[in-house]
Protein backbone atom coordinates (compact mmCIF):
# COMPACT_ATOMS: atom_id res chain seq x y z
CA UNK A 1 0.00 0.00 0.00
CA UNK A 2 1.60 3.64 -1.07
CA UNK A 3 1.62 5.96 1.88
CA UNK A 4 -0.74 8.90 0.70
CA UNK A 5 0.26 12.95 -0.14
CA UNK A 6 -1.50 13.60 3.44
CA UNK A 7 0.48 11.33 5.82
CA UNK A 8 3.63 11.90 4.09
CA UNK A 9 3.12 15.94 4.41
CA UNK A 10 2.15 15.40 8.63
CA UNK A 11 5.28 13.35 9.05
CA UNK A 12 7.03 16.01 7.59
CA UNK A 13 5.13 18.59 9.69
CA UNK A 14 5.58 16.94 12.46
CA UNK A 15 9.55 16.26 12.42
CA UNK A 16 9.85 19.70 11.21
CA UNK A 17 7.55 20.57 14.56
CA UNK A 18 10.21 18.68 16.66
CA UNK A 19 13.16 20.06 15.20
CA UNK A 20 12.70 23.31 15.98
CA UNK A 21 11.10 22.65 19.79
CA UNK A 22 13.98 21.38 20.59
CA UNK A 23 15.98 24.30 19.28
CA UNK A 24 14.14 26.79 21.45
CA UNK A 25 15.05 28.10 24.46
CA UNK A 26 13.62 26.33 27.69
CA UNK A 27 12.68 28.14 30.71
CA UNK A 28 13.89 25.82 34.00
CA UNK A 29 14.47 26.60 37.58
CA UNK A 30 17.74 26.10 39.14
CA UNK A 31 19.43 25.93 42.80
CA UNK A 32 23.10 26.07 44.08
CA UNK A 33 24.55 22.76 44.64
CA UNK A 34 27.75 21.84 46.10
CA UNK A 35 29.68 24.35 48.60
CA UNK A 36 30.07 27.95 47.30
CA UNK A 37 33.00 29.98 47.92
CA UNK A 38 32.26 33.82 48.57
CA UNK A 39 35.73 35.45 50.00
CA UNK A 40 35.43 39.18 50.89
CA UNK A 41 38.75 40.63 50.97
CA UNK A 42 40.72 43.71 52.08
CA UNK A 43 43.45 45.75 53.63
CA UNK A 44 44.02 46.91 57.06
CA UNK A 45 47.23 49.28 58.51
CA UNK A 46 48.90 46.26 59.44
CA UNK A 47 47.92 43.17 57.17
CA UNK A 48 45.51 42.24 54.37
CA UNK A 49 42.55 39.85 55.50
CA UNK A 50 40.19 37.69 54.02
CA UNK A 51 36.51 36.18 54.94
CA UNK A 52 35.77 33.10 53.85
CA UNK A 53 31.58 31.74 53.21
CA UNK A 54 30.44 28.39 52.20
CA UNK A 55 27.14 29.08 53.23
CA UNK A 56 24.75 30.26 50.91
CA UNK A 57 21.04 29.85 48.85
CA UNK A 58 20.53 31.40 45.60
CA UNK A 59 16.98 30.62 43.48
CA UNK A 60 17.22 31.55 39.80
CA UNK A 61 15.21 30.53 36.28
CA UNK A 62 17.64 30.14 32.85
CA UNK A 63 16.30 30.03 29.50
CA UNK A 64 18.86 27.92 28.25
CA UNK A 65 19.95 26.33 24.90
CA UNK A 66 19.99 22.83 24.07
CA UNK A 67 23.28 22.67 25.36
CA UNK A 68 22.22 23.76 28.44
CA UNK A 69 24.52 27.05 28.09
CA UNK A 70 22.07 30.05 29.48
CA UNK A 71 20.32 32.32 26.82
CA UNK A 72 18.52 34.68 29.40
CA UNK A 73 18.31 34.98 33.06
CA UNK A 74 15.00 35.58 34.45
CA UNK A 75 15.33 35.65 37.93
CA UNK A 76 18.22 35.08 40.49
CA UNK A 77 18.75 35.59 44.21
CA UNK A 78 21.92 35.01 46.49
CA UNK A 79 21.01 34.93 50.04
CA UNK A 80 24.30 34.23 52.60
CA UNK A 81 23.93 34.36 55.90
CA UNK A 82 26.29 37.31 57.27
CA UNK A 83 27.62 35.40 60.13
CA UNK A 84 28.93 32.31 58.21
CA UNK A 85 31.56 34.77 56.90
CA UNK A 86 35.04 33.85 58.68
CA UNK A 87 38.40 34.82 58.62
CA UNK A 88 39.99 32.50 61.31
CA UNK A 89 40.22 34.96 63.90
CA UNK A 90 37.43 35.20 66.39
CA UNK A 91 37.97 38.95 67.54
CA UNK A 92 38.31 40.01 63.80
CA UNK A 93 34.85 37.75 63.16
CA UNK A 94 33.33 39.78 66.12
CA UNK A 95 34.13 43.31 64.86
CA UNK A 96 32.92 42.59 61.07
CA UNK A 97 29.86 41.26 62.53
CA UNK A 98 28.77 44.72 64.36
CA UNK A 99 30.21 46.33 61.56
CA UNK A 100 27.67 44.49 59.26
CA UNK A 101 25.25 44.97 61.93
CA UNK A 102 24.40 41.20 62.26
CA UNK A 103 22.26 41.40 65.09
CA UNK A 104 19.78 43.43 63.33
CA UNK A 105 20.55 42.46 59.30
CA UNK A 106 21.24 38.31 58.97
CA UNK A 107 21.63 38.52 55.47
CA UNK A 108 23.87 39.53 52.78
CA UNK A 109 21.34 39.62 49.48
CA UNK A 110 21.59 40.25 45.83
CA UNK A 111 18.80 39.88 43.23
CA UNK A 112 19.15 40.83 39.72
CA UNK A 113 16.74 43.06 38.08
CA UNK A 114 18.47 42.71 34.44
CA UNK A 115 21.25 40.77 33.01
CA UNK A 116 22.42 40.45 29.78
CA UNK A 117 24.82 37.09 28.37
CA UNK A 118 27.22 37.43 26.04
CA UNK A 119 29.44 34.43 25.00
CA UNK A 120 29.90 32.88 28.20
CA UNK A 121 29.56 35.83 30.56
CA UNK A 122 26.75 37.63 32.38
CA UNK A 123 26.29 41.18 32.95
CA UNK A 124 23.33 41.91 35.58
CA UNK A 125 22.45 44.74 37.43
CA UNK A 126 20.19 44.18 40.60
CA UNK A 127 19.90 45.34 43.91
CA UNK A 128 22.49 44.28 46.88
CA UNK A 129 21.66 44.57 50.41
CA UNK A 130 24.41 44.60 53.37
CA UNK A 131 24.08 45.38 56.42
CA UNK A 132 20.48 46.50 55.40
CA UNK A 133 20.99 49.05 53.12
CA UNK A 134 20.49 48.38 49.29
CA UNK A 135 21.99 49.36 46.28
CA UNK A 136 21.47 49.44 43.06
CA UNK A 137 25.06 47.67 41.96
CA UNK A 138 26.09 46.02 38.49
CA UNK A 139 27.61 42.07 38.95
CA UNK A 140 29.47 40.11 36.08
CA UNK A 141 30.53 36.33 36.08
CA UNK A 142 32.00 34.05 33.70
CA UNK A 143 30.28 30.86 33.40
CA UNK A 144 30.86 26.81 31.78
CA UNK A 145 27.94 24.15 31.57
CA UNK A 146 29.51 21.37 33.09
CA UNK A 147 28.90 17.59 32.26
CA UNK A 148 25.95 16.90 34.83
CA UNK A 149 24.08 20.17 33.04
CA UNK A 150 24.52 22.10 35.75
CA UNK A 151 26.30 25.86 35.60
CA UNK A 152 29.61 26.71 37.67
CA UNK A 153 29.71 30.65 37.88
CA UNK A 154 32.46 32.46 38.73
CA UNK A 155 33.66 36.34 39.21
CA UNK A 156 34.35 39.36 41.32
CA UNK A 157 33.42 42.65 42.21
CA UNK A 158 35.04 45.42 43.69
CA UNK A 159 33.12 48.03 46.38
CA UNK A 160 33.31 50.37 49.00
CA UNK A 161 32.21 49.23 52.63
CA UNK A 162 31.29 53.02 53.38
CA UNK A 163 28.89 52.73 49.92
CA UNK A 164 26.47 50.47 52.37
CA UNK A 165 26.72 52.78 55.66
CA UNK A 166 29.52 50.09 57.35
CA UNK A 167 32.21 51.71 59.18
CA UNK A 168 35.48 49.72 58.52
CA UNK A 169 36.40 47.60 61.49
CA UNK A 170 39.34 48.69 63.73
CA UNK A 171 41.38 46.54 66.24
CA UNK A 172 43.28 47.17 69.04
CA UNK A 173 41.60 49.91 70.21
CA UNK A 174 41.62 51.29 66.76
CA UNK A 175 45.15 51.44 66.20
CA UNK A 176 44.82 48.44 63.19
CA UNK A 177 42.17 50.11 60.73
CA UNK A 178 40.98 48.56 58.13
CA UNK A 179 40.88 49.99 54.30
CA UNK A 180 37.55 51.11 53.07
CA UNK A 181 37.72 48.99 49.92
CA UNK A 182 37.07 45.18 49.43
CA UNK A 183 36.89 42.84 47.16
CA UNK A 184 33.99 40.32 46.83
CA UNK A 185 34.77 37.15 44.82
CA UNK A 186 32.23 34.30 44.59
CA UNK A 187 32.08 30.83 43.05
CA UNK A 188 28.82 29.18 42.52
CA UNK A 189 27.69 25.94 40.98
CA UNK A 190 23.95 26.22 40.20
CA UNK A 191 22.00 22.65 39.38
CA UNK A 192 18.62 21.84 37.17
CA UNK A 193 15.86 21.49 39.56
Amino acid sequence: MKPTRKIIGRTVTMAVSLMLLSMLSLAQSYSLSGSPVITIAGTSTMHDWTMTSNEATCQATFETDASGNPTKISSLVINIQAESLKSGKGAMDKNAYNALKTDKNKLITFQISAAQINGKTVSSNGNLTIAGTSKPTEVSATFEVLGDKSVQFKGSKKMKMSDYKVEPPTFMFGSIKTGDEITITYELKLSPK
